[in-house]
């Protein structure tokens, strides 16, 4: 099991959206990923979680920080 992270700053835009599909094409079965994003972007979080849920990954865990920036901890199931 391998564990994937991904950084997102800034505005996301409609290219942003198609990395993000991307990269979520990587990453294998039962494999970890954790994306930030923000300070900020909860709409866009929202969006990256709906993603996510449509690709066959299991949301962990996700929420805001005190930092402003969103957390997603997610898996691709079996």
């Amino acid at each position: 099991m391998s564990e994937y992270r991904l950084d997102i700053t800034g505005m996301i835009g409609l290219s942003d959206y198609s990395n993000i599909h991307d990269y979520m094409g990587v990453i294998g079965s039962e494999d970890q990923l954790v994306i930030t994003i923000g300070p900020g972007d909860v709409d866009n979080a929202q969006i990256v979680t709906d993603m996510l849920q449509r690709n066959n990954f299991e949301i962990s865990t996700k929420g805001g920080h005190d930092d402003g920036r969103f957390y997603i901890s997610a898996y691709r199931r079996k």
